[in-house]
């Protein structure tokens, strides 16, 4: 059963992804009207008696959607009961069952309904969230499987300063990436047509496409700065914490990557592949800071935290 869950998860962690990724692919291709205003089937319709492609990358969408919703339940539901002493666990699996089904109702209510452009920004952070969710929790079962439910814990403490300055990039992060799906959403990617530069402006209007654009470049070029700062203090106070290390040097390497893919969208001219690739950076760099945000645990708790992620004791997560 446990080998069976754990299999379960990473196939919902990488269905995950390629909601995200698909999602993108009809905002992108502009087939978000391809079913029509009916949900969950096309144009009410099981087998649509016509075909066009935007029809079938939205309802492919839809399809691939609820049959990976399905595993990550599945999976999700099993890791809580086979787990039930491991907060942790319980956790992530709440959060993978919570945010798929949010962003499916979202997704729902934007076809049936319609929603403004900054609602619609809303789903790709949410998809965001679930990504996360589902890819932790299949690194949790699978480090589970390797070192058994242990109830020690690193011995190493983690600074509270240290602490608020992960739990915050990853909350500043998730506003970055509304910011960009709100270029998105509001076909703004081009409202600068240079990279890095736009042109004489340098202050953001906030209401124009260039204002929209530019916003969101000057966040993400802070937000690189934050992967370089967090690099730089967990090298210099815990080179002795490998997974610090490790989460903070992806990190670091995933948001310098997404920044000159977001310069090469507009270099590209939204080349599909280049946007592709950028979404999926995204989605790593921010499950790589939710992933060290695991490992030393919530600020506001004054504890020894744990790299283990095992039993209810020494686990980060513990309130």
């Amino acid at each position: 059963m446990n080998r069976t869950i754990r299999g379960m998860s990473i196939l919902g962690a990488a269905g995950t992804l390629l909601i995200v990724l698909m999602g993108a692919l009809v905002t992108k291709t502009g087939s978000a009207d391809g079913c029509g205003n009916t949900w969950p089937f096309c144009h009410g319709e099981i087998f649509p008696s016509y075909h066009t492609l935007e029809l079938w990358i939205e309802y492919s969408h839809r399809i691939v959607s609820g049959l990976v919703g399905l595993i990550v339940v599945v999976a999700s539901v099993g890791a809580w009961l086979l787990h039930k002493q491991n907060f942790t666990v319980k956790f992530l699996a709440f959060n993978s069952v919570f945010f798929i089904v949010l962003q499916g109702l979202l997704g729902a209510a934007a076809v049936i309904w319609g929603q403004s452009d900054a609602v619609l920004a809303l789903h790709f952070g949410f998809s965001l969230i679930s990504f996360a969710s589902v890819l932790l929790l299949a690194v949790v079962l699978i480090r589970i499987n390797r070192q058994g439910p242990s109830r020690g814990g690193n011995a190493s403490t983690v600074s509270r300063q240290l602490k608020y300055g992960i739990w915050g990039l990853a909350v500043y992060t998730y506003v970055v990436v509304y910011t960009g799906a709100y270029v998105r959403h509001t076909g703004s990617s081009l409202g600068c047509a240079d990279w890095p530069l736009c042109g004489s402006k340098w202050v953001p209007d906030l209401f124009s496409q260039v204002g929209i654009q530019l916003t969101h470049r000057l966040l993400a070029g802070l937000l690189f700065l934050f992967a370089v700062w967090l690099w730089w203090a967990v090298r210099k106070k815990y080179p002795h914490r490998k997974d610090l290390n490790r989460g903070a040097r992806w990190s670091l390497i995933l948001t310098l990557l997404q920044v000159l893919t977001g310069g090469a969208i507009v270099l590209t001219k939204l080349e599909l592949m280049v946007a592709l690739a950028h979404a999926t950076l995204v989605c790593l760099f921010f499950s790589a800071v939710c992933y060290l945000c695991m490992q030393v645990g919530p600020p506001w708790k004054d504890h020894r935290d744990s790299s283990s992620l095992q039993g209810k004791q020494g686990d980060p997560l513990t309130p």
